[in-house]
């Protein structure tokens, strides 16, 4: 037997994602899995029954798939990406359910994405830190962000690919000391940046996530607290108040927010209201220029977010983007003649 078949077939993950495959079916809702599909079009029927609105359907079918074909890799990663949707919703629903609610589901999406990692290599691998980016914010609502310091995932969890590990460290660098970034909803900002921050690097940054300081109010009384700030005030206003005290900083995929009072500076890939005191040394961009779009599955999306950062600070096609380690600079389409 192939060596990942035999160590997934035999494995508690595929008994958890079984077990609570079983349990689902049981919701009177749900559209019955009377078989499973072949690999080709295992997919295509749950993306169908999730347009039906049949989730836990199409966790079943995904379920009874992986106990057969444990060594394919799309289905795992399917089936993650259903479990972490789950866990989002469980939030906008304001944390109905409590005992089986959120971090069942972020346990389970972390479950799959670990063999989805060994199968598709990258893709599991960013998609096991963004799991772990989700159990960071349990931790925070549950216990404040001063959770985080007590809490260091190993380092097997956070399995982000290296062009993606040197843009999350040269975002943190971006940011001034004890500075408030704000990400965007791009999981590649995402991902590098909580990635490097749960490594225990740049602790002194608390990282928010706007669209859930919008809609979990459990989250923006945290993260209020965190900063200093009114948990009744939306963000803008919530941050105009913090800047007196703490430089804010907006990642790339984050639009200039029109905050009245507050000015913005280019602060490398970071606007920011502090006056940017950040040395050269601190970046790089050696695995972006090394691995070229054919290295990795992400590298075209971390070329993506130089690319936003570069059209809001043109420097950075006269500094980082000008290497001494490549015979070309990066393909940065905003630093294009």
């Amino acid at each position: 037997m192939h060596t990942t078949l035999k160590r997934l077939a035999c494995s508690p993950v595929t008994s958890a994602v079984v077990l609570s495959a079983l349990l689902a079916a049981r919701v009177p809702a749900q559209e019955p899995v009377r078989g499973v599909t072949t690999t080709s079009n295992v997919i295509q029927r749950s993306q169908l029954l999730l347009q039906r609105q049949q989730r836990d359907s199409a966790i079943t079918l995904l379920s009874m798939h992986v106990a057969i074909e444990p060594t394919d890799g799309r289905a795992w990663f399917f089936l993650g990406r259903i479990y972490l949707d789950n866990a989002r919703e469980w939030h906008r629903a304001g944390h109905r359910s409590e005992l089986s609610g959120g971090s069942v589901f972020v346990d389970m999406a972390g479950s799959s994405f670990e063999p989805a990692q060994e199968l598709l290599t990258d893709s599991g691998g960013v998609f096991r830190v963004v799991a772990a980016m989700e159990q960071a914010t349990l931790r925070i609502e549950g216990s404040g962000w001063e959770a985080l310091a007590s809490w260091k995932p190993a380092s097997e969890e956070l399995p982000l690919p290296p062009v993606m590990a040197e843009l999350g460290r040269n975002l943190l660098a971006s940011c001034p000391k004890n500075g408030v970034l704000v990400t965007g909803t791009s999981v590649v900002e995402a991902a590098a940046v909580w990635g490097i921050r749960l490594q225990g690097d740049r602790d002194d940054i608390v990282v928010i996530r706007p669209d859930m300081y919008q809609w979990d109010l459990r989250y923006r009384g945290r993260l209020a607290a965190a900063i200093g700030a009114d948990s009744a005030a939306e963000l803008a206003p919530a941050l105009a108040a913090v800047a007196a005290t703490r430089p804010i900083c907006l990642g790339p995929s984050v639009d200039s927010m029109d905050v009245p009072g507050l000015h913005w500076n280019r602060s490398w890939l970071v606007l920011t209201t502090a006056t940017p005191v950040v040395p050269s040394s601190a970046f790089s961009v050696f695995r972006l220029s090394r691995t070229g779009l054919t290295g990795s599955v992400w590298t075209a999306a971390a070329r993506d977010e130089y690319d936003l950062a570069a059209r809001r600070n043109h420097a950075l096609c006269s500094t980082l983007f000008v290497t001494s380690y490549s015979s070309t600079a990066p393909a940065i389409p905003a630093c294009s003649p």
